[in-house]
């Protein structure tokens, strides 16, 4: 869980070091997948789990994959470019907020109680509170403003990612699943950043070099394996308790590093504090709260 929370909480920051030492972000990011797909790949075969799902299985994968490492990860590379690590990890905190809502829409899924809903009020008045000093043209410019919006539409795409594979689960080996999305999104990178032509502006740079290797042993391959271990061992809701203890490391990390230097200044303002703390409470009520049968099925079960 250690391993949880500071290594997830620092991902942020480590885009933003590789944003700042010049990385394109799209050959950023696939310099970060492909690495991990080999090694998630290779310690799949040692573990001895076939390396190709069924065909059926391998299209959601691949579809997920697209959604979550291109949508949620790719858009996120792009809206750091603008934004601050910290409001960045902030608005992907809400990430299991917009997930409850997306699974209220289909009669056949969970939905949230009452406790839930409180939840969903107080997350999104925290994010009322840390956006409305930009919103009221205190703190932001128009390249701020593209980098939040770009940051909540990642964060859509990764809701309906998540969404697509709860409601198409498949059987395959877990690490091999990550793998193939891994490979998959880092082709579709390999691709956009060619046609862009950023392999003419890659100049890699010992900070560059650090912020990739950190972000592909540590943030994909390390903590996803810390990941699986701990849903194995530990009751699910202590696991996802990681959802609201990353954006509180991700700001004070992003606050270190702009103080000492690393990137720019990431001031911890009122409203962040504020935001952070509001943010936090309503992820963890939502998360914790139990959840309601989905329609369909309360339906069923009525006379007549």
């Amino acid at each position: 869980m250690l391993t949880l929370y500071v290594v997830w909480g620092t991902t942020y920051l480590g885009i933003k070091v590789g944003l700042d030492a010049g990385l394109p972000p799209a050959l950023f990011l696939c310099l970060r997948l492909l690495p991990a797909a080999a090694i998630m790949f290779g310690l799949a075969r040692w573990r001895g789990a076939p390396l190709v799902p069924p065909v059926e299985e391998l299209r959601t994968v691949l579809i997920v994959g697209i959604f979550l490492l291109i949508g949620g990860q790719y858009v996120t590379f792009l809206a750091e470019q603008y934004v601050p690590s910290g409001l960045s990890a902030l608005i992907v905190a809400l990430l299991p907020l917009w997930i409850a809502l997306a699974e209220f829409a289909f009669p056949d899924m969970r939905r949230p109680g009452p406790l839930g809903w409180f939840g969903l009020a107080v997350g999104f008045a925290g994010l009322a509170i840390l956006m409305w000093p930009r919103l009221d043209g205190l703190t932001t410019g128009k390249k701020e403003t593209l980098g939040i919006s770009l940051q909540m539409l990642a964060a859509w795409l990764w809701t309906a990612g998540s969404v697509y594979s709860k409601r198409h689960p498949v059987q395959a080996d877990g690490i091999v699943v990550t793998a193939w999305q891994m490979l998959a999104a880092g082709l579709v990178t390999l691709g956009i950043a060619t046609v862009n032509g950023e392999w003419s502006r890659f100049e890699p740079s010992p900070k560059g070099i650090v912020a990739i290797t950190y972000l592909s042993v540590f943030g994909s391959c390390v903590a996803f394996t810390a990941f699986v271990y701990a849903l194995k061992h530990l009751p699910a809701s202590k696991v996802m308790t990681y959802a609201y203890v990353n954006p509180v490391i991700a700001v004070f990390a992003g606050w270190v590093a702009g103080l000492i230097g690393l990137v720019p200044p990431e001031p911890v303002t009122v409203s962040v504090l504020a935001g952070m703390a509001v943010i936090v409470v309503g992820v963890a009520l939502t998360t914790a709260a139990p959840t309601l049968p989905p329609r369909a099925a309360t339906a069923s079960r009525r006379p007549g």
